[in-house]
């Protein structure tokens, strides 16, 4: 299992042994080289947060939280982008 550990875009298929492959223990191994974010929100902005997830998805599971936290960031990273190719800056904090 170790020799997983130096593959930083693991994917099942490179799992070379059936056990673990097909195992959840295969699919964690994969999981734990995805990218994370850690957002910090005070009370307020937190609430809000979670009542929109909710408004959204109808439940503020870890699934539709992460899914609502992802939307938000691959939208935001798409205005930059977007900025970049019309030759502006990305102003800092938009």
């Amino acid at each position: 299992m170790a020799e997983y550990l130096g593959y930083p875009r693991l994917k099942r298929e490179d799992i070379t042994s059936p056990f673990l492959r097909e195992s959840l223990l295969g699919e964690a191994l994969v999981k734990t080289r995805m990218g994370r974010v850690v957002v910090i929100f005070d009370h307020i902005e937190y609430q809000r947060f979670l009542s929109a997830v909710k408004a959204k998805y109808g439940s503020i599971s870890h699934r539709n939280v992460n899914e609502a936290a992802k939307a938000a960031i691959m939208e935001w990273v798409k205005r930059v982008e977007h900025e970049d190719d019309a030759g502006g800056q990305p102003q800092r904090g938009s």
